[in-house]
């Protein structure tokens, strides 16, 4: 039966991985032919923890939220994932299963390439399997640094964190739409969701920040980034 044809290819797909710059033509090609993609609705679950990593998953459009599934339904919310971004886990190269649960904040077009395919690759390109180590070790020095701010920062501290990511590494801008509800800040920064409804209010009351429903603006970048820093 004949694959049908992939509406984007990862040869030109303006989302794609930073580290697919050092495959050749060939080895694009390879990735295109091992590929699906599929569509996801606001809340749905795209990979849920204990499932096996059989794909490599890259957002083509959308967000959707990295997290650990707590104890009595507590969940921590590790990351935003966006487009450009491999998203695996630690288990890819330990017990073949997910660690984590992936779950779509928006609409999402999901691209999931084999993983056994990405494995090939590392093997018999260098430059690339560097590309992933490199990959892997940023993920984890953020982890640390967000581990040492959910264990030592009081909750202003943490709150201001998680607007300054929003703000610096997903949306790059400091404007930007509320892709996670209170309850959700709650699940990124360790805190009840009332703890951070009165701390959003606190920064507006400051004037270090503006919000509504929809949207957060930072007004005082420095005295947030001050409160981030102080803890």
């Amino acid at each position: 039966m004949e694959k049908p044809a992939n509406i984007n290819d990862c040869r030109t797909c303006l989302h794609r991985w930073e580290n697919f710059k050092n495959l050749n033509d060939e080895q694009l090609q390879l990735l295109c032919n091992h590929r699906y993609e599929a569509n996801f609705k606001p809340g749905e679950i795209i990979f849920k923890k204990g499932s096996p990593t059989s794909s490599a998953i890259f957002l083509i459009s959308g967000m959707a939220k990295v997290f650990l599934e707590g104890l009595d339904g507590k969940n921590i919310i590790l990351s935003i994932a966006k487009p450009g971004v491999m998203i695996s886990g630690p288990g890819t190269y330990g017990d073949m299963r997910h660690h984590f649960t992936l779950t779509a904040l928006t609409n999402v077009k999901a691209c999931f390439i084999d993983m056994a395919i990405i494995k090939q690759l590392v093997r018999v390109n260098s430059q690339f399997a560097e590309g992933l180590l490199t990959d892997i070790s940023m993920k984890s020095l953020l982890m640390y640094y967000k581990l040492i701010g959910l264990t030592q920062k009081k909750m202003p501290g943490r709150l201001a964190d998680a607007l300054l990511y929003l703000a610096n590494q997903i949306f790059e801008s400091e404007e930007f739409d509320i892709v996670l509800n209170r309850q959700e800040l709650g699940e990124f920064t360790n805190m009840a969701k009332e703890s951070v409804i009165r701390i959003l209010k606190d920064f507006e009351d400051d004037g270090v920040i503006e919000s509504n429903c929809s949207k957060i603006k930072i007004l005082d970048r420095n005295k947030l980034q001050m409160i981030s820093d102080n803890g």
